[in-house]
């Protein structure tokens, strides 16, 4: 008998699991939990009254088009829905790198349309992305609950960078701010951070499990 004719018949032998059913009702409670986090955390640190001074049109624009790219990461992170295979490279590399730098241009694009109300480092507004982002991680995590043999680390960082693109979201609501020296260290640099636990991550939550001997 042949290698090939061993591995066909081992494969017979062994057949795959049927796929389990999602429960779309747990989905949405776990996704529900993510963004009641995220917004527990906005509250506590003073709610959107703290961007009181950015006026409203562009208050919506910026959060608008962070929103947007927050949607964009997401569906590039997460599998098709009817495909097996997980992303490819160049998608979870696109946004990995594109998402966070086009989070800051966009922020940024703003600046001198309206004098920032006051002027801050970027420490808290850093703090509150790094330290929120780890909800909607976990949310997207569970939705994409299958391994990766292909690239287990790049598929945690585009889901890091999702997470992290929503905490954004969140931090624009609350944040008025839109200096470059700002935005780079408040904004854009615990988005990179994110994208690089998101990937140390997922070398051990998407790799394969060992076959047994």
């Amino acid at each position: 008998m042949t290698l090939k004719d061993q591995v066909l018949a081992a494969a017979r032998a062994s057949p795959l699991a049927p796929r389990p059913q999602r429960n779309w009702w747990r989905d949405a409670a776990i996704v529900g939990v993510a963004l009641a986090a995220l917004a527990v955390a906005l509250f506590i640190a003073g709610g959107p009254a703290h961007a009181a001074g950015r006026p409203t049109e562009i208050e919506l624009w910026v959060i608008g088009g962070t929103a947007l790219l927050a949607i964009t990461a997401t569906l590039l992170a997460l599998p098709r829905s009817r495909s097996m295979l997980p992303r490819s490279r160049g998608e979870l590399i696109t946004a990995m790198t594109a998402v966070p730098l086009l989070i800051g241009l966009w922020i940024t694009v703003w600046h001198g349309s309206y004098a920032d109300p006051f002027i801050r480092t970027g420490l808290r507004c850093f703090a509150l992305t790094a330290l929120t982002a780890p909800w909607p991680f976990a949310a997207l995590v569970w939705l994409r609950h299958r391994p990766d043999p292909i690239h287990p680390a790049l598929t945690g960082g585009g889901l890091g960078t999702a997470a992290g693109a929503w905490s954004a979201v969140m931090v624009e609501l609350w944040c008025p701010l839109a200096s470059p020296d700002h935005v780079a260290l408040g904004h854009v640099a615990p988005l990179a951070l994110l994208v690089a636990a998101g990937a140390l991550a997922g070398t051990r939550l998407f790799r394969p499990p060992r076959m047994p001997p």
